[in-house]
């Protein structure tokens, strides 16, 4: 009886999320009387509806996500009153174009720019009221009611905390409030601006009025912020100047237990510092100067204070978290509590040492002006980079308003090829390559470039050349046209190049090729012959062309940024080919567009699920024999009818559904070589598509496999195509250091019992220059327990001697490693460069936590070793065949001949905290960067407090997961002996409770005891399960199946309900987020 219930309970949900489903999607679908391109969109970009006084200032502005001119022909703009929800002012756009910037305004006469339609002061209300944007035929006119057919984007708008316009808002924004234009915010006149939020979602601000220019939005990054940073400093270079210093931070936020510190920069001294206090204006600015400038300031500098107080260099600018109390006059910098510092020059080069304290890794900011009048270093970059001078642009000053930083809306892709002798070091080099080529060009420009000026770098090698690409930004259209011709005078001739302590040679040769704008990062010309780039690049992914039935309503293309991140598309096109004439018959421009989080972008039909980014008609992608290429140019326009071409070419596909088919031309000319790719729809009684798998070279067909489809997903490959990692025939299971005298106690090998080693060797490397200082070839076999000893005579008793190494550089600076190859000869010659070939294991390691990428690191990831004392102590392999794994070498005491000491899960300790960051956004693109760079500062951070032999490997399975500013960590500390557990135990409560802030690769970081579990106890982790953990999992099944059944009964559903595809119907709020 009870199981009759169920069914019927479950047939009769079943049937209403059905109706529900269908309700809502008809609810949410705009309903165009026209087929509107969706490459593109029009927006509401800016409205100010309410000025101090007489509104004789008012209105609105129109921007076109193309960011150039564009007609505006079937666009309506109707502004509804919110009492009564009808139109009191209908405006037909048609006929009107938008600037050559993609902006058009609607406003008053004295408004500047002059608006392009002209209105009458006081005609948009106040509010609550409305302003709504429609596209097609429809009959809009003055005195209707509020309506969403054709409906493209809306604002409803108030003045007022009090009003409401509810019909407004469940007609145009249902479930969105109104926004307030908060006259209050601003003593001056403010306006409602669109600006780009967390989550590649467009939000509302409220702002200073930007009429016809780009928006001065706040970033969510510094909406979202918990640290305070330098933004601009102006140091007077002449008499009637101005110095000051202006701080970013959150909003209207009181600043408290901040201290601003002045240090020289050759003597590494202390010479000004004061405490800081106040509140940021709307803005999150914060001025501090002298009491009688111009501007006026926040904070004066205290009256007995030099004038001028800053000079033009060397010198140092520093924030610190505390108060004046902890700083002595004199004293040298340090980089405790340390939240910002800013170091530059103009007449000498800085200390080296006050650079690697506080900004390690960077030069000084070259403040050589070269342009007349006053100039301030203004910060381009918000608001997660810390200590980097790099992010500073020389800019007029701004005190108090938005630094005036170069744009991607003046922008050119640029590349610069090198040769050089070892291309795969040189790809760790791309902040020298940007420090030396921003040298070179404001020495050719006088236009006070900088490495701020260049967006995207990516670097990846051909054989000996190094292609290094970017986008080169300006401030004006006038200043990109200087910065190209100096960087095409900077290719003229081939020349030699210094950066950092490398040198290369320009090449004009491969320069000419490479700096056309056509060439986008990472695409290849060169057909097959190309290996694999190790450098993040755009690529097609997945096609699916040919779908059963008649329909084919379940079309897509799927491309892939390899870099899983986000990735902006400007520039990119995707081009279909017909190949009977071999000809373009659909392009789309996927300018304006990004991919999602993880790097995937879908175009194809309205059916397909997840929905494309971009909706292709049905029956739009061919199915072969033709092509789809991907191509990258902001100079070459690609259009429908086009020949076939490798102008710009990124990757291409060229395909067939029939065995029959050809397509040679444009196998010629975009695969050449190779066979057309077949999608067998044998393959599957379902629908099947072609997945790359295989490899992430572009235009290589042996990539991909025919398998089941996979849009917005990983592709379902074969098994049998993944690389298989095979277990070395023997390990380097024990490295015992001891001390800088006699380097290594022992080293152990682990193998098969019986094996030989004869033809194996043993190469020690130094990291002071990447060779080889001494080579053993082993002799013998593994013994019954599979373990061989190499140690020097005593009292061990080794398997193989150790010999004595004279003049062997010390272990205890830089990197180390110790490896073993498979060699025929002898003896590995000293002076050997590092090198993979006949690689059997290795060990790199390191005494030094900031010790820099190198030589030895191709051997593998490099292990820190963080004991102090001169005692010996053991690298332990505690993964035992993971040659895939990134660490598996833990800190232990040594155990020659015997089982290794590594930490165990039964003394695991939790992780479980929550930190406060500046800006969720920066830890989602590249998670696994984020996760290493956590496990080593939270080791760190344990082995400064318990001195226990804690290492990287100690930490497992830890994860984060980030909600607006919170960042919250899990994971497990793993201990080898009840005492070090007590220590880690000791060190996180302690942890937790510290009100410092700390950083992780320059962002600021800090404890938030709410969040903590009140007791972190030791994990127990025990064998037996739950009770309750098989209820857990029928009810999980049971969710899975009522989701199948409720899928499968919507798509029959829908199918037979087949959509009027003479018309788009499109949601609007993820119109919005496509468009952006």
């Amino acid at each position: 009886m009870a199981s009759a219930m169920e069914a019927r309970q479950l047939v009769a949900t079943v049937v209403l999320m059905c109706i529900l489903l269908h309700k809502a999607s008809a609810q949410n679908l705009i309903k165009n009387p026209k087929i509107q391109k969706t490459e593109h969109s029009l927006l509401i970009n800016e409205i100010n509806a309410d000025n101090p006084g007489e509104d004789t200032s008012e209105f609105v502005e129109l921007y076109h996500t193309s960011g150039r001119e564009a007609p505006l022909d079937d666009y309506y703009l109707v502004f509804y009153n919110g009492n009564g929800n009808q139109a009191y002012k209908v405006l037909n756009l048609q006929g009107k174009v938008t600037d050559n910037q993609g902006f058009f305004l609607v406003g008053s006469s004295t408004v500047k720019p002059q608006p392009s339609v002209i209105l009458p002061k006081n005609t948009i209300q106040n509010g609550p009221d409305a302003i709504a944007l429609y596209y097609g035929k429809g009959n809009y006119q003055k005195g209707m009611r509020v309506t969403s057919d054709g409906l493209v984007d809306a604002l409803v708008h108030k003045s007022r905390k009090s009003d409401r316009a509810d019909m407004l808002l469940n007609v145009l924004t249902p479930n969105r409030d109104a926004f307030l234009e908060d006259p209050s915010f601003r003593t001056t006149d403010e306006s409602i601006e669109r600006c780009h939020g967390e989550g590649s979602q467009w939000i509302f601000q409220v702002a200073m009025p930007t009429p016809g220019k780009d928006n001065h939005c706040i970033p969510s990054s510094q909406l979202n912020a918990s640290a305070v940073l330098i933004s601009e400093v102006h140091a007077v270079t002449s008499p009637g100047e101005s110095e000051f210093i202006e701080l970013q931070g959150p909003p209207s936020t009181v600043l408290r237990d901040l201290v601003l510190v002045l240090i020289e920069g050759r003597t590494k001294g202390v010479y000004f510092f004061m405490d800081v206090y106040g509140k940021t204006s709307p803005e999150g600015l914060f001025l501090i100067g002298p009491v009688q400038a111009r501007t006026p300031v926040d904070l004066p500098f205290p009256p007995n204070s030099s004038s001028p107080l800053l000079s033009t260099g060397p010198q140092a600018i520093a924030l610190y978290v505390g108060n004046s109390s902890s700083f002595t006059l004199g004293k040298a910098a340090c980089a405790t509590n340390l939240l910002d510092a800013l170091v530059y020059t103009s007449n000498g080069s800085a200390d080296p040492e006050l650079l690697e304290i506080l900004t390690p890794g960077r030069h000084a900011y070259e403040n050589n002006s070269h342009q007349p009048g006053n100039m301030s270093m203004s910060r381009c970059s918000c608001c997660s980079v810390t200590r980097d001078p790099s992010i500073y642009a020389l800019s007029s000053p701004t005190p108090g308003q938005f630094n005036d930083c170069p744009s991607s809306r003046f922008s050119q892709p640029i590349s610069l090829c090198l040769h050089i002798a070892d291309c795969q070091l040189w790809l760790l080099g791309s902040y020298e390559i940007q420090t030396a080529l921003a040298q070179a060009l404001d020495k050719l420009c006088n236009c006070g470039m900088s490495v701020a000026y260049f967006k995207d770098p990516v670097t990846t090698c051909r054989g000996t050349e190094l292609v290094s690409t970017m986008l080169l930004t300006a401030k004006s259209a006038e200043q990109l046209s200087s910065l190209v011709q100096a960087f095409t005078s900077f290719l003229e001739s081939p020349r030699a190049a210094s950066f950092s302590s490398w040198n290369a040679t320009v090449e004009k040769a491969c320069s000419k090729d490479a700096n056309v704008t056509a060439s986008p990062p990472g695409a290849s010309s060169e057909g097959t012959s190309e290996p694999p780039s190790l450098a993040a690049e755009l690529l097609i992914n997945e096609v699916n062309p040919d779908n059963p039935g008649g329909q084919e309503d379940m079309e897509y293309i799927e491309l892939l940024y390899t870099g899983q991140t986000r990735f902006d598309l400007r520039g990119y096109w995707l081009v279909l080919y017909n190949g009977k004439n071999n000809q373009a018959y659909r392009v789309v421009n996927l300018t304006g567009y990004c991919t999602n989080e993880q790097g995937y972008f879908l175009v194809g039909s309205a059916w397909v699920t997840p929905s494309p980014v971009i909706v292709l008609p049905p029956n739009t992608i061919q199915n072969g024999g033709d092509a789809v290429a991907l191509y990258h140019s902001t100079t070459f326009t690609y259009s429908m009818g086009m020949a076939v071409t490798e102008a710009g070419l990124v990757d291409a596909v060229v395909y067939k559904s029939r065995a029959s088919d050809r397509a040679d031309k444009l196998l010629k000319v975009l695969t050449p070589g190779q066979n057309i790719l077949y999608e067998d729809d044998s393959h599957s009684s379902q629908d099947e598509s072609l997945s790359r798998c295989n490899s992430q070279s572009p235009r290589v067909h042996s990539s991909f496999q025919v398998t089941t489809i996979t849009p917005f997903g990983e592709n379902a490959c074969a098994n049998s195509s993944a690389p298989s990692l095979t277990v070395p025939s023997l390990l380097i299971n024990e490295l015992s250091l001891a001390n800088s005298t006699a380097p290594y106690q022992f080293i152990e090998l682990k193998g098969k019992p019986g094996a030989t080693l004869g033809g194996y060797t043993l190469v020690f490397f130094s990291g002071q220059d990447g060779k080889a200082y001494a080579s053993i070839p082993l002799r013998g076999t593994f013994g019954a327990t599979g373990l061989f000893v190499i140690a020097p005579s005593g009292p061990l008793r080794p398997d193989q001697q150790l010999p004595f190494v004279k003049n062997a550089p010390s272990v205890r600076r830089g990197s180390s490693a110790v490896a073993v190859y498979n060699s025929r000869q002898a003896r590995i010659p000293v002076d050997m460069m590092v090198t993979l070939e006949n690689l059997v294991d290795a060990l790199v390691y390191t005494w030094e936590s900031s010790t820099g990428r190198g030589q030895l690191n191709r051997l593998g990831p490099s292990h820190f070793v963080p004991c102090a004392e001169e005692r010996p102590v053991s690298l332990s392999r505690c993964s035992c065949c993971d040659v895939s794994a990134a660490l598996v070498y833990a800190i232990s005491d040594p155990t020659p001949g015997l089982e290794n000491s590594c930490p165990l899960k039964s003394l695991a300790v939790d992780l479980d905290m929550c930190l406060l960051t500046p800006n969720c956004s920066m830890w989602t693109p590249n998670p696994e960067r984020a996760h290493d760079s956590l496990e080593k500062v939270l080791t760190k951070s344990i082995e400064e407090n318990c001195a226990c032999g804690i290492s990287q490997f100690y930490v497992h399975e830890l994860n984060f997961t980030c909600t607006d500013s919170m960042l919250q960590l899990s994971g497990q500390v793993w201990a080898k002996s009840p005492e070090q557990q007590h220590l880690i135990l000791k060190w996180h409560r302690d942890f937790t409770a510290s009100p410092h802030p700390f950083s992780v690769d320059g962002r600021v970081l800090k404890t938030n005891k709410e969040c903590v579990a009140p007791d972190n106890a030791v994990s127990t982790s025990q064998n037996g399960s739950s009770f309750q953990a098989w209820e857990i999992a029928l009810f999980v099944l049971g969710s899975i199946l009522l989701t199948l059944t409720l899928v499968a009964v919507a798509i029959s559903y829908f199918k037979r309900h087949s959509l009027n595809y003479t018309t788009i119907e499109m949601n609007d709020r993820r119109q919005v987020a496509a468009d952006f």
